[in-house]
This record gives C-alpha cells, sequence and structure tokens, in this order.
C-alpha cells in the first residue's frame, strides 16, 4: 500500500450490499481509496497475509459470525471495524460493539440514510490514516534508534580501544584505572605513556556532558596528546615537557574544534631521575589524593578549565616524591556517590576512604557503590604509585 492509499477490506456475500457499499464508497472525499471484496475467511486471510488494511467492512447479515468478527477484529487492530447487521435489535447491536466493531449499520440504512454511512467511513479512514502515521512515525523511529545503538557501539569500541591497558607498569611505576561510563559512552578518560626512560606522563580528563558528543571530545585529546609525544621524539616541539604547556596546547586546539566542549584535566610528569613530580591542573576537582607515608592530602594548585578561554591560566606546581608512595586521582563523578551534606564533607569523607586503600580502583570503587548501582554521572579512578625505588 501507497503512502497516499488505504485499503478497505469488505467481507459480504451479498451482491446489493458490495454494490452499493462500493456506491457509497466513491462518494467519499477520499482519492486514494481501494475497496477490496471477499466472500469468504480464505480470501480474507490471503488478504491480509500480503496486504495492509485501514478499514474492515465485515457484513454479518451474510458472513460469518460475531465471533469471527472478533478474531478479525483482533488481526487488523487498532484499525478500525464497522459491522454490518440485518436488524436494529439491541441484541444485535451489543454483540457487534462487545465482539470488536467501531460503528454498526443496519443493512436498510444503506439505503435510508446514505451520507450518515459515508461520514462514518470517512471518520473511520481518517482514524485509520492516524494510526498508519503513528506506526510509520514509530517503525522509522525504531530504525533511528537501532542505527543509533549500533553507531554507539561501534563508538565505544574505539574509544575502549584508545584507552591504555587496565594495568600497566612504566619505568617502574603502576598506572591502574577504573572507568565507568553513565552511559554506554564516557567523556571521562585516561592515559599514561613513558615519554622517555626518565620521565612519565599521565592524566585524567573529564569532558563536559555525557554520550557521544562528549566522548568524541576523548577521541582527540588522544590524538592531541599523541601528537605532543611524537612531536618531542621528532624534536619539532617540547610541549609534554611541561604540565602547563600541555594544557595551553590542548586548550589552543580544542577552541578550534568549536564543538563547543569544554574539560577539566589534571596533567603529572614524573621525572625518575630527579625523583619529583611537576603537574598542572586545568580546572579540576577533586584535587588527586596523595599518601607518602603517614601522611595523606590532597594536592594543592589551581587553573582554569580547558575549551573555554582564549589565554587561560594554570598553576604548575613540583614536589618531592618520597621511596613509596601513591596517588589516586578521580574525576568530579566520585562526589555524586558520596552521600554528604556538603562538599567539605564530601572531600573528607573522600580522603577516609583513601587512607589505608592499597587495592585496585576497581576494588576502590566497589568499596563505595556495588557494580549493580548506576552513577548519575561518568566516573573514573586513576592510581600511580610505587612501592620502592
Amino acid at each position: 500500500m501507497s503512502l497516499n492509499e488505504q485499503r478497505v477490506l469488505l467481507l459480504s456475500a451479498c451482491t446489493h450490499t458490495i454494490d452499493r457499499i462500493f456506491e457509497l464508497c466513491e462518494q467519499c472525499d477520499h482519492q486514494h481509496l481501494r475497496l477490496v471484496v471477499c466472500a469468504d475467511m480464505d480470501e480474507v486471510d490471503k488478504q491480509l497475509e500480503h496486504f495492509t488494511v485501514s478499514l474492515l467492512i465485515f457484513d454479518l447479515a451474510t458472513v460469518g459470525s460475531s465471533l469471527l468478527m472478533d478474531q478479525l477484529a483482533q488481526r487488523v487492530n487498532p484499525k478500525p471495524v464497522v459491522a454490518m447487521i440485518r436488524e436494529g435489535t439491541a441484541e444485535q447491536l451489543v454483540a457487534a460493539l462487545r465482539n470488536g466493531a467501531d460503528d454498526v449499520y443496519v443493512v436498510g440504512e444503506l439505503d435510508l440514510h446514505p451520507q450518515l454511512f459515508v461520514r462514518s467511513i470517512e471518520r473511520q479512514l481518517r482514524r485509520a490514516r492516524y494510526i498508519e502515521e503513528a506506526q510509520g512515525l514509530r517503525d522509522s523511529l525504531e530504525r533511528s534508534l537501532d542505527e543509533l545503538r549500533e553507531d554507539q557501539h561501534a563508538a565505544q569500541q574505539v574509544q575502549q580501544n584508545l584507552l591504555p591497558p587496565v594495568r600497566q607498569q612504566i619505568n617502574g611505576m603502576v598506572f591502574e584505572y577504573v572507568l565507568r561510563p553513565s552511559l554506554l559512552l564516557s567523556g571521562d578518560f585516561v592515559d599514561a605513556v613513558a615519554v622517555s626512560k626518565d620521565l612519565s606522563l599521565f592524566y585524567l580528563a573529564d569532558v563536559s556532558g555525557h554520550g557521544t558528543s562528549s566522548a568524541l571530545v576523548t577521541v582527540l585529546l588522544k590524538n592531541m596528546t599523541h601528537r605532543l609525544l611524537r612531536n618531542y621524539r621528532r624534536s619539532s616541539s617540547f610541549d609534554i615537557l611541561s604540565p602547563s604547556d600541555t594544557l595551553h596546547r590542548i586548550n589552543r586546539e580544542l577552541l578550534l574544534t568549536s564543538l563547543g566542549k569544554h574539560l577539566t584535566m589534571f596533567v603529572g610528569l614524573i621525572d625518575h631521575k630527579r625523583n619529583v613530580l611537576r603537574y598542572a591542573v586545568g580546572g579540576h576537582h577533586p584535587m588527586p589524593i596523595l599518601q607518602q607515608g603517614a601522611e595523606l592530602r590532597y594536592l594543592g594548585g589551581r587553573g582554569m578549565p580547558l575549551g573555554l578561554f582564549e589565554a587561560p591560566v594554570f598553576d604548575e606546581c613540583e614536589l618531592e616524591l618520597e621511596t613509596a608512595f601513591s596517588l589516586t586521582l578521580f574525576s568530579d563523578g566520585i562526589l555524586e556517590i558520596i552521600e554528604a551534606d556538603s562538599l567539605e564533607q564530601k572531600e573528607q569523607k573522600l580522603l577516609q576512604y583513601c587512607k589505608g586503600n592499597h587495592g585496585s580502583p576497581e576494588a576502590f570503587l566497589q568499596s563505595m557503590m556495588p557494580a549493580e548501582r548506576v552513577s548519575p554521572d561518568d566516573l573514573a579512578i586513576m592510581t600511580v604509585r610505587r612501592e620502592s625505588l
């Protein structure tokens, strides 16, 4: 059936009734109406098997029974059904309505009140059109959703392939992380790479928003940092040797994309030769927690988010690392799952969670939030630790 055509299925064995309904249907205000006559259920089955029906007219006066009409009404549901009955008794009217008829006409009314029948058919066809349009929109939406799911699963695979191993050793350091998106794709991203045998770079980024657009920025972020590393090894750029220069470079390139996205980011660079951590903060919160010996504290430093300002300001800090230490980084999603009355209380609770914790980020997250619980925000935890020199 074409977009404008509507098929009316008439089940009747009376020639006079068929001819009269044909005449009245021609008076309907409808340019693409096709009336198909079936004399028995075998012909009805063939029609319903191969074609979509907009309206069923069931002649109870000459064919079948109310029970049979009920079965057909269920097959064509939610499309309307008009029943033709021999006599207008209350019993026949109630039986027709109870068995699926949306309107009922006595056969004799086709001659006595033809315009009433014409208006009824036009009304039922308009109702059928609304149903058909809704079904078309639903089918189109389902196809679009299926395509979107396929695209998101493909994008998820790309994003996962860009992430580093969940646990890796670089220059004697252990880098581990857990990343749990609130949706299929994540706006959080982590990475850790060996710049040289004496330098290790790591970062945690949190892109604004959720879903595909935020995940796209993480792909760009991976590409940007990879190019910084490649340029350093080619001696064409040394931005990667400075965490603040790295943030400035990413900020410039993010503005050039005009995606309307911004991100917060913590970048750390460990100098293994000097045993020093240099880092810069791009609007990131909460700050990483450093544990050295009995000391457990948040790192200091401030900076602006990336992708919002032409000339942002980033603090670049430096601290000496002890023989054994542990540094834990979080995206701000961690604060969403901590129950407390204020931000300060949440930060204090987070310190307590970190105190004495030497497990993996996955185990750490499990201790705070079971795997089956859904986080309202993307959530990432990354640890950098060394047990001895």
